[in-house]
């Protein structure tokens, strides 16, 4: 059988296990942190397996690029991290975020199988999935047995099948509307979820960050996530069904920051991102008008966000960029080799 290095990396493979050594590195600095500040040893345990896969992973990921000569990018390190600082997040908010994490690294893991051709390639994404899915499942269990878990709404259904019969099942932008479905309940229940974590997450970082402009860079992403919980919550409000809410505020009153400003901006832009995802399948799938126009403009909201987020990183030089194909015209004109 050929080695893996008879096969070069193809573009697919370099650009995914690029987001992955950052995403990974940028994910052992939080994980020590949080590590180091946990009181409770089960979420302790759950803390440290995830940070032993980030680490095994980001190692891998550096071997292979090192391999095919492919330039390792700079990631997060320690120096990205104090850990000495005082605690910033509750128990509860460590256990949520490994939770998130595990979630949206089965997202962002699976597709690439199918873009993997190389043996070693295809074999590290399998592990990633399996691994993501352990620690999902080790992170459930715990946060269900200590009473903490955030479940999705118990609601009563129809006992029988049923067949859209009128276009007015879509429904309008404004006015009397149907009774949601599950499915798109199962996405405002995400979002909400998801947006008590992250407005945890960047009000802790609007409470540490140093500099102004990232100051009010975050707090301003909190009232978003704000904004859009209570949005979101209001589809629930009007159907009668229980909103979701975290056992506690998940932040302490520190103004230490345990992690730098490129760290920070870093971890939010990466959000962001998901955010969008998240956003794009749930309009996807809400078959009905006024949610997916609420899920829109949430979207503009985001990506505005995300945009002036960018910028910041950029002028402070904290953005790394994936690898660059070549322009072989320019090259020709310049008469310099790559």
């Amino acid at each position: 059988m050929p080695t893996a290095n008879k096969y070069p990396l193809t573009s697919a493979e370099i650009g995914n296990l690029w987001n992955m050594y950052m995403s990974d590195t940028l994910i052992v600095c939080v994980k020590k942190y949080l590590i180091a500040k946990a009181e409770d040893q089960q979420i302790r345990t759950i803390l440290q397996q995830a940070l032993t896969v980030s680490e095994k992973r980001s190692r891998d990921i550096a071997a292979i690029f090192r391999s095919d000569n492919v330039p390792i990018p700079v990631g997060f390190s320690d120096k990205d991290v104090t850990i000495e600082a005082p605690r910033l997040y509750s128990d509860t908010f460590a256990l949520y975020h490994v939770l998130s994490r595990a979630k949206y690294a089965l997202q962002m893991t699976a597709p690439f199988l199918f873009l993997a051709a190389r043996p070693d390639v295809r074999n590290l994404f399998q592990e990633a999935v399996a691994s993501s899915a352990k620690i999902l499942e080790d992170a459930t269990q715990v946060a269900l047995t200590k009473g903490i878990l955030i479940r999705s709404p118990i609601v009563s259904i129809p006992q029988t099948p049923h067949f859209v019969e009128k276009s007015s099942y879509i429904g309008h932008i404004i006015g009397k509307q149907r009774p949601i479905h599950v499915v798109s309940l199962m996405h405002i229940f995400l979002s909400i979820q998801e947006n008590l974590l992250g407005t945890a997450l960047i009000t802790g970082f609007g409470q540490v960050a140093r500099d102004p402009e990232l100051k009010k860079y975050f707090l301003r992403g909190a009232e978003i996530g704000i904004k859009q919980t209570k949005g979101l919550s209001s589809r629930l409000r009007d159907e009668a069904i229980p909103i979701p809410s975290s056992p506690d505020s998940m932040l302490t009153s520190s103004t230490i920051p345990p992690f730098s400003d490129k760290l920070m901006m870093n971890h939010i832009i990466l959000i962001n991102q998901f955010n969008l995802a998240d956003i794009g399948a749930a309009v996807g799938q809400s078959s009905r008008a006024d949610v997916a126009t609420d899920y829109m403009r949430m979207a503009a909201e985001v990506i505005q966000y995300g945009e002036d987020g960018i910028n910041i990183a950029i002028k402070n030089g904290w953005l790394e960029a994936p690898p660059q194909v070549l322009s072989h015209k320019e090259l020709a004109l310049s008469g310099k080799s790559p």
